[in-house]
Formats: structure tokens, sequence, C-alpha cells
């Protein structure tokens, strides 16, 4: 009877028996409460409960972990034994099995898939065209310089163009023109999935879930008839395209006997994988390389010294033309600037995991079931892992920084994840960043309004709330002089 009422007791919650210190499991106003500002409650954690904390309701128990070394254990170490979150459902509506929500052996195989489309030299065939994305847009730009505008929505145009050339070889701003707006509604819908503690089923007719069934029906036709008409170019012999499609596509056929684990499995892609990948790219492409930039125009603007260096150097290695692949070397103090900006504003801000069976982090008890977040937006903060970390300092990321600086756990600093799992396009997003902001800083200072009352949004990704309002202002008009 003793065993029975204290597994009844420790299925209820109310047994704390070698868990992690946190809220009551009687008390649901602090699971409310983190749901409702995740990044204040997550700290307050920390600074509560230390390295790990649990939150609980009832059987269900979310543990949020600040340790580098459990972080470590939980996506690296010990990872077969974690997989992707009940949360992850959100983003499945729209990715399908993606790379970021597929698990096992079909994470596995498309993982080896695409890898190719990543190496370096196929990244640098892209550079080019990103450079050509950003030249346009700045054109755009001169036609109604100075002017106030969304800084995070022009972002969010910029790097959609970028994404559809990168991946589609076409400009979704004028030849796709309703893909933006229905990974937007698909994007929303995600996110209000994930957060719902009741989720309505999809085929009830809500007018959220009608808006969700119209946007993906677009998205589908649209990237099913990219596909098919790659399928039928390739059919008549035409060389695979240059883009990341044309890359995946190639890929699969190249790796097939490696690949292929029978002989009544599919070698390749099929045409339903190949579009889940494809989202997901289209997603990571687009969605946190705009908001990276959103956050990196705000703290440039706030940090007028940090600007100016930028904008040397860019000056210097570039001398007024657009970046390319080879320049990115020389760019050292701008990719310190975008590794500051990702240390203090992490677009994926949270990493979840949920245990398979019974583990432990140090001395606490991890319950079968527990969801574990390893969240970048609370290491990167945590003044035991960095020196003054609310400062915005890109001198931390220098070649030739003191020790002190430089001595730090490796996943103290993990805007990409870490692990088998690790982002595979993170080289993609800061080669693109790199580019965006290396060529608009030649010609533009770009003001943004009231900084300090920018909120946070942290859903899917940390986006500004409310958007960013700024204004940009041509380097020629304000000084000749500083215009390259």
């Amino acid at each position: 009877m003793r065993t029975a009422s204290h597994s009844l007791g420790r299925w209820l919650g109310f047994d704390d028996d070698g868990l992690p210190p946190g809220p009551s499991g009687r008390n649901p106003f602090a699971v409310l409460a983190l749901l409702r500002d995740p990044l204040l409650h997550l700290t307050r954690a920390r600074e509560q409960y230390g390295d790990a904390t649990c939150f609980r309701v009832g059987p269900l128990r979310f543990v949020s972990v600040a340790n580098p070394d459990y972080a470590h254990h939980v996506l690296v170490g010990n990872h077969r034994n974690y997989v992707k979150s009940r949360n992850y459902a959100g983003l499945r509506l729209v990715m399908g099995d993606g790379l970021v929500t597929s698990e096992g052996e079909h994470w596995k195989r498309q993982r080896k898939l695409a890898q190719p489309a990543f190496h370096r030299q196929r990244l640098a065939a892209l550079a080019d065209t990103m450079s050509e994305c950003v030249g346009e847009r700045l054109d755009q730009w001169d036609q109604r310089a100075p002017a106030n505008v969304d800084v995070h929505e022009e972002m969010m145009q910029l790097t959609l163009r970028i994404v559809g050339r990168t991946l589609f070889g076409t400009d979704l701003g004028t030849d796709l023109g309703a893909l933006g707006p229905a990974v937007t509604t698909c994007m929303h819908k995600a996110n209000e999935y994930a957060e719902s503690l009741v989720r309505i089923p999809l085929w009830v007719p809500t007018p959220s879930n009608l808006r969700f069934g119209r946007a993906k029906r677009t998205l589908d036709a649209i990237v099913h008839g990219i596909i098919e008409q790659r399928r039928t170019d390739l059919s008549r012999g035409e060389a695979p395209r240059d883009d990341l499609l044309g890359m995946l596509m190639a890929a699969t056929d190249e790796d097939a006997a490696e690949v292929a684990r029978s002989e009544d499995e599919s070698t390749g892609m099929t045409n339903q994988q190949l579009r889940d990948e494809v989202m997901t790219l289209f997603l990571a492409g687009h969605e946190t390389i705009a908001t990276a930039m959103s956050w990196t125009w705000m703290l440039l603007h706030q940090h007028p010294e940090v600007a100016a260096r930028v904008r040397e150097e860019a000056t210097s290695v570039l001398g007024g033309r657009a970046a390319r692949f080879e320049d990115l070397p020389r760019l050292v103090y701008t990719g310190q600037v975008i590794d500051e900006v990702l240390r203090l504003y992490p677009p994926a801000w949270i990493v979840e995991r949920q245990a398979l069976a019974e583990d432990r982090l140090g001395p606490h008890r991890i319950p079968a079931g527990t969801v574990v977040a390893t969240a970048p937006w609370v290491f990167h903060r945590h003044p035991a892992l960095w020196k003054d970390p609310l400062r915005f300092d890109p001198d931390r990321f220098a070649p030739d920084a003191p020790a002190s600086l430089r001595e730090r756990h490796k996943l103290a600093y993990m805007p990409f994840g870490a692990g088998p799992r690790i982002c595979i396009g993170n080289h993609f997003a800061l080669m693109e960043a790199k580019i965006i902001l290396a060529t608009v800083i030649q010609r533009y200072a770009v003001e943004v309004f009231d900084p300090e009352s920018i909120g946070f949004d942290p859903a899917v990704t940390l986006r500004p709330r409310g958007g960013m309002r700024g204004r940009l202002h041509r380097l020629a008009d304000l000084d000749p002089a500083l215009a390259a």
C-alpha cells in the first residue's frame, strides 16, 4: 500500500523526491506565469533555484537547466534518451517531418542526404546570390529614403528575397508572392498550437483552423508544383540547378547507393520529403536571420561607436561594393558583432527535449516524460558563464581577446544548438548575416525609434513584439564623407 501511495503521489506531482527545486506542484500559477513571460521567469528561476528548476502541474514536469554540463548531457552525451518535446508539434504542422521535427532513423537519413548541400563549396556558390539580393533591396531603399519603416519587416522582406533565390531560384516577392503571407499564417498557427494547454483538433472548423488550412494548401501547392517541375526538367535531361533545392535533389541521386538501406527502400527523397525539407529550410533561412538582423540594427543604433567600427572595416575591405564569399574571412569585427548579437538575442531562444527513460542531471532525478529545456537566452546571460553578461561587447569574440573572456564552457554559447542535431544551416546563416551587415552599413544608417521600449515575442523565434519602428538614412544624405 505504501508503495502504491508513493507512486500515486509521484504521478500527481506531490512527490519531489530527487527532482530539482522549483515552484510547488500544487501551484499551477507558476506555470501560467512561465507561459505568459518565459524569458523573465526562466531567468528568475535560475536566480532563485539555481542551475536546474522544476515546474510541475500534476504529472507534467518541465525542467529548465542553466548548467552547461547538464546541457551537454542532454544534447550530446545522452542525446539518444531525449526526443523533441510536445511543443514541436506546432512546427510539425508546417514543416512536416523535416530536419527540425523528425526523429530516429528518418532524421538520420534525411540529415545525411541534406548535408552535401551545405558544404563550403556549395555555400560559396550562393554568396553571390545573397549579395545581389542585398544590392537590389538597397536600390529600392534609395527610391524612398529617408523613410520611416518597420525595421523588422524590412529585414523579413530582404531575407524572403534571399531565401527565394537561394532555395528556389526565384524571387518570392514577385513570382511567388502568395508564399510569404501563407507562411506567416502557418507560423502564427504553429505558435498558437504549441502554447495551447488544450489543443483543438485541426478538423474543427474554427476561424484559426480554417485560415491555417487555406494557408497550408497554398504552401503545398506552390512547393509541390516547383518540385514536380524540377522532376520534369531533370527527366528531360536538364542539369540540376545550383540553388538549394537543386542541390538537395542532386544529393539524393549522388548518395543513393550509400544511403539506401534495403532493396525495397527509395534511394532518394520522395516529393513529400523534399517538401518538408524545403519548408524547414525556408523558415530557417527567412525567419531566424530576419530576427537576428533586426536586433543587430537596434544594438548598433544604441552603440554608434560599434557601428562606426563595423562601417570602417566594411569600407576598408569592400570599398563600397557588396560583400562576396572571399571577403568574409577579412570581415573579422563584423563577425564578432553578429556573434555578440546572437549571444544577447538568440533567435532560437529555447531548445526542448523530452526524456524517454528516467535519467539524472547531477544530483537531480529526471523522470521519464519530463521536458528538459536548455535555453540559450538563459545560458548567454548567465553571470557565472559571462563577465558583465548584459553588456553588448563584440570584443568578447575577438581572436586576441584576453583568456578571461575566451575560456568558457563550449556550451555556454549555443545559438545554433549543440550535439548531433546542431543546426545544419549554421554556416549558411552566419554567411548571410555577414553579407547583409557589411553591405548595408556602407550605404545606410538604420535608426531605431525608442529601442528601450521594444518588447519580446518569444514564440518560434525571438521576434521584437509589435515590430521595430525606425528610419532609413542614406549616408550620402547625412554626410557625403561617410558614403563609401
